[in-house]
């Protein structure tokens, strides 16, 4: 029984802190990019999402960085309860690489494009470990008892396509991307990538937080029906 509420708690975790890290960063992005376009239209997808941190030139920047710090935290979280929760070595594998991602876009917070050196760095390992972890979600979902479900899958997919892309298009020695045509910028991928594994990203965690909601729920019956033998 003991058991059983320490896995409640830990499914409990789960849900709130990955639904505050997707929340948090959608509110956080959304209105630094709504606030540096000004209006609503499709050219704001050709805004790179890590400009909106820049504190000269972003008007936002400070909600854009502040949001970074905050959904990291509960991401990193969320990710020491699924640690806990499941114990096979490739649920906690996919755990440790949820982390880093969750570290990685705390340092993002941290050091925006205004320190651009560091920004680099730490927005290259953003992109490694997400795909890495996107790897282990792919190998995860096969297994018998699985974290993973087909919609998580599918952003699962969305994810390493678009950071396979901006993983063709990082220029090794600057660790940074070609900036856009100016002739043709309707055409730069970049942007697009960005914004494709960004979302991906946050729909992965609000899908697992639901996930875990009919986990908890399971939990529950297997309790009341417990309670009602006993």
């Amino acid at each position: 029984m003991i058991s059983r509420t320490r896995n409640y708690d830990l499914h409990l975790v789960i849900v709130l802190m990955s639904l505050a890290a997707a929340v948090i960063s959608s509110f956080g992005v959304g209105s630094a990019l709504l606030a540096d376009a000004g209006e609503i239209s499709v050219d704001m997808l050709m805004t790179r999402p890590d400009t909106l941190g820049d504190y000269m030139n972003s008007p936002l920047a400070v909600v854009f960085n502040l949001s970074l710090l905050a959904a990291g935290a509960c991401l990193l979280l969320a990710m020491v309860a699924v640690f806990h929760t499941y114990q096979d070595g490739l649920s906690r594998y996919l755990a440790m690489m949820g982390g880093i991602v969750g570290a990685s876009i705390i340092l993002m917070g941290v050091f925006p494009i205004n320190f651009l050196d560091i920004h680099r760095k730490v927005s290259t390992l953003y992109l490694f470990s997400s795909i890495v972890l996107h790897c282990v979600c792919v190998l995860d979902y096969f297994k018998p008892g699985s974290t993973m479900n087909k919609r998580m899958l599918a952003f699962t997919i969305m994810a390493l396509f678009s950071g396979g892309l901006l993983l063709l298009l990082l220029d090794w020695n600057l660790l940074d991307f070609p900036e856009c045509s100016a002739y043709m910028p309707q055409y730069c991928g970049v942007p697009l990538a960005m914004w494709s594994l960004t979302q991906a990203n946050i729909l992965w965690c609000v899908c697992l937080s639901f996930h875990m909601m009919k986990a908890i729920k399971a939990q529950q019956k297997v309790v009341y029906k417990w309670l009602e033998n006993y």
